[in-house]
């Protein structure tokens, strides 16, 4: 039905889309909780895993940023799917750099940890020169994810964001719970971020090698105190 009224509506320059898709903001509710926003994250990680969205360009330009700060010895990718961007970062830093993915499917890949990105691993505090991810839209709380990432970096560290238009509230649902226009970003960092982390960079990609979108890397550090204890994990 609404293919048919979109196409109704179409010479007047108007479209029908859902309701979420006209948010500058989404977060999509699981009925079921966090068991089914678990069930559903791994689902849609085995239907994509051959599938890569990390593309050389835009971590090239990390990579730049790493080296310009004296950073990338060490660092974490998560929501890395199949690993290609932990090989690809390994290869051009030389580091010790590892990935984590919510799918038992982690454990087929080098250097990849199955494990929730919202949760905080006391092995991992102050661990790392960076965190990378292109999946901040498959959180189901991404102010926990980031602040569980803040956590894991060195007092110089940097946690690098990428965001595309892909990233919003149109491609947000199910699988991706989180949708945020990317100039809202800096917004929610600032009201997420508190006395954990902070926004100082925006790196701009003007077309990845592998999609075709823009894509932005929000850079943010550290400005808070590695915590004693970690908080209860999100699971639990």
């Amino acid at each position: 039905m609404r293919w048919l009224l979109d196409r109704l509506v179409r010479p007047l320059g108007l479209r029908v889309i859902k309701k979420h898709h006209a948010d500058v903001i989404y977060r999509h509710h699981y009925a079921g909780g966090y068991a089914e926003y678990r069930a559903t994250q791994i689902k849609y990680n085995k239907q994509k895993l051959s599938h890569v969205w990390a593309d050389k360009t835009t971590l090239s330009r990390i990579v730049d940023d790493l080296r310009a700060h004296g950073l990338g010895e060490t660092g974490i990718c998560h929501g890395a799917r199949n690993g290609f961007e932990v090989t690809w970062l390994r290869e051009q830093l030389g580091g010790d750099i590892i990935g984590t993915d919510i799918s038992e499917t982690a454990t087929e890949f080098p250097h990849l940890y199955v494990w929730d990105f919202h949760d905080a691993n006391p092995d991992w505090f102050g661990q790392f020169d960076f965190v990378y991810t292109n999946s901040l839209d498959q959180a189901m709380d991404p102010a926990r994810a980031l602040n569980a990432w803040a956590n894991q970096i060195t007092p110089r560290g940097r946690i690098y964001i990428e965001h595309t238009m892909a990233h919003s509230a149109t491609s947000a649902g199910a699988m991706d719970p989180f949708g945020a226009h990317p100039m809202a970003m800096p917004y929610l960092f600032f009201i997420w971020g508190k006395d954990n982390f902070s926004l100082v960079d925006i790196l701009e990609i003007e077309a990845k090698d592998n999609k075709y979108l823009k894509a932005w890397i929000f850079v943010l550090t550290r400005v808070g105190k590695l915590p004693t204890a970690p908080p209860e994990i999100l699971s639990g």
